[in-house]
Parts: structure tokens; sequence; C-alpha cells
């Protein structure tokens, strides 16, 4: 089990690893954290996960028993309805029980403060103690604690048309949420706003043994089939899906699966246009760089943090300039003021808004054309324990990598005022490589990115990096 990686604690749903003690346990110890800090009252929230409301339920008894404020969802709602409640009901911490778009047999605990960003390492790090101290330590369970109304849902839903702020008549959009939490709000906000959405029927029930999909995941081309066929059947040009807590956005668009860089790119691109003097963008390290030219022409300021969107929230938070968009690679978006995390429902509509406009694909090559061919790839290791991905890793920041090599960058020594952070950038002649190891799963990943001012260029050089990458990790193995 991870404890507070990336997306908070996960594991998989065994007992000893992710089950009701771990729930507990990471219960009291927040709980003590509160009781030490003089915080009073929780909001907590699931997803459509087996067990994902009975965790919280007990999340919730375990906070009551401190005799904290506790407030309870009474349905299944996205990750980032949990940022916004926590900013509208004014709470000190949230919590919500989910493990985002991991297989079936994984669940995960996230923590937020009370500005409704995902608690970042400063924090995780007190809490972990906590935690760790909590683990045997008695715990009694109480009743006492509120559930919420559909009110808080709604003001998120008009929340998001007002952002939007799009007239979508005449769009028509196919829509998946993958068996999760996008069902309602992902649909009503498209559907206010004007857009015709065909619902993919199969996968609208919340069923977290996501039975239609090999793993629930927008980023991965298996998890639309089903889309890409309703599509085809209706003969429509744009199809949505966002996965199980309904953070992140799967994009397809005449037949094409958009990577999140490229949506971003997009997205960015339309966004610019409502730019002030006072704008910023914000993206982590390991997402595409074509924003940095885009940026530059529009005089808006372009911010780079650390892997995980809950480093672009609190940047938004501590920061002076006006939040125009954030973005990550693995399909995260957010633009407004009503949440800090990233934000599958506000991703799904500006999409939904781009494709109003103009044609996603002819955009892109217009971007391209105009800023250079860049292009990325994720390359995913995987491995059986998650100390082999850190090992290997670990022997790279030792200074074992490729003979060709032109330069390594270590981001835990803190590079260009961006937070230390695990992940090293080695450049070669044909483009860089950031490496990483995985905050929620047992992998190693490596971010492969070119660019050029031709598009055969970019694609050869893309391919030679990702080939000499692999064959480098294999050698190590």
């Amino acid at each position: 089990m991870i404890l507070f990686g990336t997306g908070g604690i996960r594991g998989v749903m065994k007992k000893g690893e992710f089950d009701e003690k771990a729930v507990i346990a990471a219960s009291k110890g927040v709980s003590n954290y509160m009781k030490d800090y003089n915080l009073k009252s929780v909001v907590i929230a699931y997803d459509t996960r087996n067990n994902s409301r009975y965790f919280a339920e007990l999340a919730a008894k375990t906070f009551a028993s401190d005799n904290h404020n506790v407030f309870i969802f009474p349905e299944p709602v996205p990750t980032p309805v949990l940022s916004f409640a926590v900013r509208l009901l004014k709470v000190d911490i949230g919590i919500v029980i989910t493990a985002s778009h991991n297989p079936p047999e994984y669940n995960g605990y996230k923590v937020y403060t009370s500005n409704g960003v995902q608690a970042i390492p400063e924090i995780t790090n007190i809490l972990s103690k906590y935690v760790e101290k909590a683990w045997n330590l008695p715990v009694s369970l109480s009743d006492n604690f509120k559930t919420l109304d559909n009110d808080v849902l709604e003001k998120y839903i008009e929340n998001v048309c007002t952002i939007i702020n799009t007239d979508l008549t005449g769009l028509k959009i196919v829509y998946t949420p993958l068996h999760g939490t996008g069902a309602k709000p992902v649909t009503s906000v498209l559907e206010k706003l004007g857009a015709q959405v065909i619902k993919v029927e199969e996968q609208m029930t919340a069923d977290g043994n996501f039975p239609t999909v090999k793993s629930p995941n927008p980023e991965d081309d298996d998890a639309l089939e089903l889309l890409k066929h309703y599509m085809k059947n209706q003969n429509v040009h744009l199809g949505i899906a966002t996965d199980p807590d309904c953070d992140r956005v799967g994009v397809i668009w005449r037949n094409t699966r958009l990577t999140g860089n490229q949506v971003g790119v997009i997205l960015t691109d339309m966004l610019l246009k409502k730019a002030t003097p006072n704008s910023m963008v914000i993206k982590t390290i390991v997402t595409t760089d074509m924003v940095k030219p885009m940026c530059s022409i529009n005089n808006v300021k372009l911010f780079e943090t650390p892997t995980g969107f809950k480093f672009i929230g609190d940047l938004i938070e501590k920061s002076n300039n006006d939040f125009l968009f954030g973005f990550e690679e693995s399909c995260g978006y957010l633009a407004g003021d009503h949440a800090r995390d990233k934000d599958g429902v506000v991703g799904s509509a500006l999409v939904a808004a781009a494709a109003k406009q103009f044609d996603l694909l002819e955009k892109l090559e217009e971007l391209y054309e105009k800023y250079g061919y860049y292009m990325e790839k994720l390359l995913n290791f995987k491995f059986k324990d998650l100390k082999i991905a850190k090992e290997l890793y670990e022997k790279i920041k030792k200074g074992f990598v490729p003979k060709d090599a032109k330069n390594v960058v270590d981001y835990s020594k803190g590079v260009e005022g961006i937070l230390p952070n695990e992940t090293l950038r080695i450049d070669f002649e044909e483009g860089r490589i950031f490496v990483r190891p995985s905050g929620t799963e047992p992998k190693l990943k490596a971010y492969v990115m070119v660019n050029s001012k031709n598009k055969n260029s970019a694609l050869e050089n893309l391919e030679k990096l990702e080939n000499h990458f692999h064959s480098f990790i294999q050698r190590m193995i």
C-alpha cells in the first residue's frame, strides 16, 4: 500500500492492505492531527468503487467519535465536487474515498485542506506520522454525522455552467462515465449548455467492477471501445469519457484519440483569448512544453510544478496572478475558481466548447505549424513491487544513464523555482526524457518529449528515443 503518494493513500482491497483497519487508522490519524491543530469540521465524499460508501461511513464514524462536525455526501460524486464542497461549506478538512482510474481491486483515501487543495507533502509528511501512530490505537465509532442534501452538487453544476458560459446548441456528444461518478454532473452540464448528449448506456450505471472495460482509465484506448462504437453508429464526431472519480477526461475526435497534452494545447489556445495582463497558466514539468511559446507570444505567465495536480492547486492559492488554466499530461484539466483539483466535468465542457468552435484536429495541426511539432509519449515500466521501480530510479539518479545523454537534471535539488521532487530529466540530441517512480502504482514512468519544425523529424526522434530508452531499461533489469 502507498501511504500518501501522488494520489493519497492507495492499495488493493484485501485484509492487511487497504481494508477497514487502514481506513479507520487513516481517519483516526487525521482526526488527531485536527485536534492538535484546532480543526473542527470535515466533509467526506466517495466514488462508485466497491466498498467506497462503506469506507466513507467508517471514516465519518471515526471522525464523529472525536466530536468533529462531520458531513458525508448522500451519493457518489466526482473528486472535484469534494474540493468544491470544502470551499463552499468552509470546512477544515476534506476526505474522498477513491482510487481514481486504478483497476477495480484498488481503493484509496485522499485528504484535502481547507482551501480545497489535496494535501501537499509538507502536510502529508505530518499526517503520515499521525496515521502510523494511530494504527494500533483504540478507536470508537459514532453515528453522529450529517448527510448532505443534493444542494451542494446542484450548486457545483451551476458553477461549472457559469465558468464555461458557451452555447453548445447543435453539438452532438457521445459520453461515457465508465461506470463512475460523472454520469449525472457531466450530462447535466453539457445538456444545460445546450448540447445533445448520447449516453453509452452500458457504462452509465455505477459499478465498482467496471464490467465493460479492462481498466477504467480514459488514457487507455481499450477503455474507449464502446465509446467509439457508439460514435460510429450515431455518426458523431466528439466522444468524451471520464474516469470513475471524474477528474480525468479522455477525448476522441473523428476516430482519433487525442492525448492529454494535445487536449491541453487546444484548450490553452482557446482560453488564451480570454487572458488578462495578470493571467497565468500552470502545467506540471512532465507535461508538453508546447504551451511555453504559446503563453510567451500572448504575454501570459506560465508556471511549472512537480507531477500531481495538488501542486497546481497549491500554486493557484499562493500566486497573485489570475488563474486562467491548469493541466497535466494525464488528462487532467482545470479552469475557474470553484475547485482546486483537476475537474473532469469542467474538462468535458471545455472540450465541448472547443469542438463547437472548430475542428479539433485542424486546430491542432494549425498550432503545430505555428509553434512546432511538439510530440510526447509516456512509457510505463511495470513491476511486481514498488521497490524495484524505486531501485531502478535510484540507480539512474546515481549516474547510470545512456552513454549518449547530453545532460541530467535532478529535480530533487530544486530547479528553476520548482518545488523539489523525485524526477530526473535526461537530455539527448533528439529530445528529453523525464523519469520518475509512480506515486500510485509499482511503475517507473518515462515521459519522452521532442519538438521539431518538421512533423516527420519529430516522429522519427520520438520513436528513436522511445526504442533507445526501452533497451536501456531492459539492460538495467
